[in-house]
């Protein structure tokens, strides 16, 4: 009797598993069927204009959209205690642990001084005009290689 209770919590165990979270990428070969969805953020350069006319930067971040993922929690053996964060609905910016790197506050205070730079001080005189503009990276260094613009304010 015992021998078969140990089989068949053995059996149990393999067939229910264990309690865990899973995020996996949406495609067409995995296509979303439950979970909670968010998108890769994607960085763009915003250039808008202050009250005095002087041109003013600042990153923002917009989702891109073929890069979609879904949470997705498990039951089974066992608790799993998930907390995440999706800010503005699409963009995961906590998970698990909270962590507090201040990249994001990093470069948007690079980017909001690029005017009181010397070699930035008027960003129109690099050619560039309010506006979104995306960042395009170098497929094998990862490195910033220029930017295209996606519209301009008129």
């Amino acid at each position: 009797m015992i021998k078969r209770m140990c089989l068949l919590t053995v059996i149990m165990s393999c067939v229910v598993g264990c309690a865990r979270v899973e995020i996996t990428k949406i495609t067409s070969k995995n296509p979303y069927t439950e979970g909670i969805r968010f998108y890769r953020p994607y960085p763009y350069l915003l250039i808008t204009k202050d009250n005095e006319g002087n041109l003013e930067s600042k990153i923002v971040y917009l989702p891109k959209t073929n890069e979609e993922y879904a949470i997705r929690v498990k039951s089974g053996i066992g608790t799993v205690d998930t907390k995440f964060t999706l800010e503005d609905g699409w963009k995961l910016t906590q998970f698990g642990e909270t962590r507090d790197s201040k990249s994001v506050e990093m470069l948007n205070a690079l980017t909001g001084s690029l005017k009181e730079l010397k070699g930035f001080r008027a960003i129109d005189k690099v050619g560039l005009c309010p506006g979104l503009y995306m960042f395009e990276f170098d497929q094998n260094t990862g490195l910033i290689i220029g930017l295209k613009p996606i519209f301009q304010f008129n």
